[in-house]
């Protein structure tokens, strides 16, 4: 592949990537959406946002072995145009039915899970070495950028009417122009069938360690999401003005982060996952023991950068170790147990909480102190694990190279 092929490829999944996270203007406007539908219960709106979040698990999940019969520039295609589509019918049909509402966010889900998978497989299809470790970075920054902008132009718009906000997913417009014109068409690669245990094309330990390493990381780190806001409010530190700008510290983060990751993996080697997984941790302690504004705002920056660690760490792990024809299979399993540990993360952190204890604003300390324990232990066993599932030497020759 020549230069000016690698560079249409590099737009092509930057422009897929800036729309993975549409799901994003949803929760913009759900109060908003509450308010037409006053009649419905709070529990039947929210599932305006819930619905993107299960199909994006269970897309991401499948967006693997689809892979293997169908081209992956075809599949990333349908999944945004079907985002673009849930758009337009959230716009034209979402304030009179709010099963057309859902309708939608299962449209923008399915472009959320393909999306996130399949753009992390064609980094690996298309890129190498130090190139691959410096796009994965570009795709993790698109991503969070994107997500980041959608947001914002969505709170913008929803001053005209909710509706408003699906506007903005006319963006995916010229993102499918994108990569309809700059991404090189590949055709599936066949899985090869052998006759014995040791034949054919299949996922090692190496895979599935670090994909189930990616679902406890996120199972923890997605505590700081979910408790942010009612910790700044019940502790008295702040409005939802401050919570605001909590939250973009996160993004903005794990977007410059992201820039940067290739160069930062160079530097690391392959310890950047403990590195992200640990940086987690601190940042939790810190609200727990600490507990002020500054505390808050640090924890933000590092479960933001972690994220632009972990997630391009397990990915590069994956492509290494999974066979080419399986490879898109192998980070499809990674993200959908990445969705699945941030689903279960409420359940498990707040029965740890609930179990311990205390006044209002304790219960909520206690979440990010079990989520801090739970990740020192995860660096632990995957310091100590790792050199079972790793082999040494291809790790070394992919950094030498």
């Amino acid at each position: 592949m020549n230069a000016q092929e690698k560079n249409a490829n590099r737009i092509a999944i930057i422009a897929g990537s800036f729309m993975l996270m549409s799901s994003m203007v949803i929760s913009a406007i759900l109060a908003n959406i509450k308010q037409d539908f006053s009649d419905v219960s709070v529990n039947t709106v929210q599932l305006v946002l819930t619905i993107p979040s299960l199909m994006g698990m269970l897309f991401a999940f499948l967006a693997g072995p689809m892979s293997i019969k169908f081209a992956k520039k075809n599949l990333l295609f349908g999944g945004m145009f079907l985002g673009l589509l849930g758009g337009i019918l959230a716009f034209f049909f979402g304030p009179q039915s709010l099963a057309a509402l859902f309708i939608s966010s299962a449209f923008i889900g399915i472009n959320q899970g393909m999306n996130g998978s399949l753009t992390k497989a064609l980094v690996s299809d298309f890129f190498v070495n130090q190139e691959r470790d410096d796009m994965m970075g570009y795709q993790a920054s698109a991503s969070t950028g994107g997500a980041i902008i959608l947001t914002f132009c969505a709170g913008l718009l929803s001053g005209i009417s909710w509706k408003w906000s699906y506007a903005i997913l006319l963006l995916f417009v010229p993102a499918l122009f994108l990569v309809q014109k700059n991404l090189t068409f590949v055709a599936p690669v066949p899985v090869r069938k052998g006759t014995d245990a040791k034949g054919g094309d299949k996922l090692n330990g190496a895979v599935f360690f670090a994909s189930i390493t990616v679902f406890f990381s996120y199972l923890f780190l997605y505590t700081y999401q979910l408790n942010v806001s009612l910790y700044i409010q019940t502790s008295g530190l702040g409005t939802s003005v401050i919570v605001g700008y909590a939250n973009t510290i996160f993004p903005v983060a794990g977007m410059l982060t992201g820039l940067i990751f290739g160069k930062l993996r160079k530097k690391l080697g392959n310890s950047t996952m403990q590195v992200g997984i640990v940086m987690t941790a601190l940042g939790f302690l810190g609200i727990k023991f600490i507990g002020t504004l500054p505390a808050i705002f640090f924890a933000s920056f590092c479960a933001g950068a972690a994220q632009a660690f972990i997630i391009p760490s397990a990915v590069l792990i994956v492509s290494l170790y999974a066979p080419a024809s399986i490879r898109a299979t192998g980070i499809s399993i990674t993200m959908g147990l990445l969705n699945f540990g941030m689903f279960c993360s409420p359940f498990v952190i707040n029965g740890i909480s609930t179990a311990i204890g205390g006044n209002p604003v304790d219960m909520i300390a206690n979440k990010y102190l079990a989520a801090a324990i739970g990740m020192i232990i995860l660096a632990v066993v995957y310091t100590v694990l790792s050199p079972v599932f790793y082999k040494k030497e291809k790790l070394a020759d992919n950094l030498a190279s």
